[in-house]
């Protein structure tokens, strides 16, 4: 080594990324804390989320006291419960496929313009069309109620045929809502929150979402085991106060839950400057 040329100085080396991630609980508390902030500080998904939260409500508690009743109504008295299932599984594909491709085509349509209040607007007049379609669907389940639809269509001679009907409708209805309501919110909240000014919003987003989806998922699953419980205690008198109360209780929460925020966004979001708009 030449001793006229100094030493090479020994060179930092950087430190140890962690790349562990977080246990399964302590990630699901993050999310959920996460999920919370973005509730407080942006008015326009606190008043969505509140319908989505609304709609599992309505929905669960609705399912859960109609649909063991109807289905064994269809067995005992219409010998139509296997039609009933069979519209189940083979009819909603065709309404997910014919409503996934409508809306696509409408959102693909809004985001050839560049203003994004131009697409905000034209979104929440969808989520208005997706809210009259979710209360037309929740008034068909009601009509299937077994109290209900036998006050109303028992003397009938095609009363079976009706039955029928009013469920596919209520498929058809609620089904095709539900497909083009899943995306169009999707299309709200990216713009809103993913390419928001809300740093760590925007930084979470698919976290925020998911954890909403699982919490709405949650909530809708025990509270249709809850209704269908309440509702098999009370199997032999469907025409108690208790019963029309969760019949009309899930049928209004569910019917009203899709208009919370276009009501919101048309008397107070839109007219005012919000934080967690794009630029």
């Amino acid at each position: 080594m030449d001793p006229d040329i100094p030493p090479i100085p020994p060179q930092d080396e950087p430190p140890l990324v962690d790349h562990r991630r977080p246990g399964l609980v302590r990630e699901v508390l993050h999310k959920t804390q996460l999920w919370g902030h973005a509730l407080a500080i942006s008015p326009f998904y606190r008043f969505g989320e509140a319908g989505n939260l609304m709609y599992t409500v309505g929905k669960g508690i609705l399912e859960g006291a109609v649909l063991y009743t109807m289905f064994s109504m269809a067995q005992t008295e219409y010998q139509v419960a296997a039609i009933l299932g069979v519209l189940t599984k083979y009819i909603y594909p065709a309404i997910t496929f014919v409503s996934s491709v409508k809306v696509s085509s409408f959102v693909d349509h809004l985001e050839r313009h560049d203003n994004k209040q131009y697409q905000m607007q034209k979104l929440i007049d969808g989520l208005m069309i997706i809210g009259v379609g979710q209360t037309l669907g929740a008034l068909m389940l009601v009509l299937c109620y077994p109290p209900f639809f036998s006050a109303c269509f028992d003397g009938w001679g095609i009363s079976r045929y009706l039955l029928i009907a009013l469920y596919l409708l209520h498929h058809i209805f609620d089904g095709s809502a539900q497909v083009a309501e899943g995306r169009i919110w999707f299309k709200l909240i990216e713009i809103k929150l993913r390419h928001g000014k809300l740093a760590r919003i925007s930084g979470n987003f698919w976290g925020i979402h998911a954890m909403s989806q699982n919490i709405q998922l949650i909530l809708g699953l025990i509270l249709l085991w809850g209704a269908t419980l309440i509702t098999g205690l009370h199997r032999q008198r469907l025409d108690a106060a208790i019963m029309w109360g969760v019949v009309l209780s899930g049928t209004l929460l569910t019917g009203f839950a899709k208009f919370c925020l276009p009501l919101a966004w048309f008397l107070r979001l839109r007219h005012q400057p919000q934080s967690d708009s794009p630029d």
